[in-house]
């Protein structure tokens, strides 16, 4: 898939919760930034911050960033 000129591949692995892969190539070259979620209590600590803020929020909130500085 294509977004904006940009390839796009969704690969499922058997074992993780969660993978995400950002390659970036040039001629000749890589680099590659990954993350990967073994357990769904990696999900924890935002899911409980989501809870105990939710009920203060006002409107759409669009962007982690927006939920944990705010």
């Amino acid at each position: 898939r294509h977004a904006g000129g940009i390839r796009i591949h969704s690969v499922r692995l058997p074992g993780l919760v969660a993978h995400q892969e950002v390659i970036f190539g040039g001629l000749g070259q890589t680099l590659t930034i990954r993350h990967d979620s073994i357990s769904r209590d990696s999900f924890m600590p935002g899911v409980l911050l989501a809870v105990r803020r939710v009920m203060h929020l006002e409107g759409v909130v669009y962007g982690l960033e927006n939920l944990i500085f705010a």
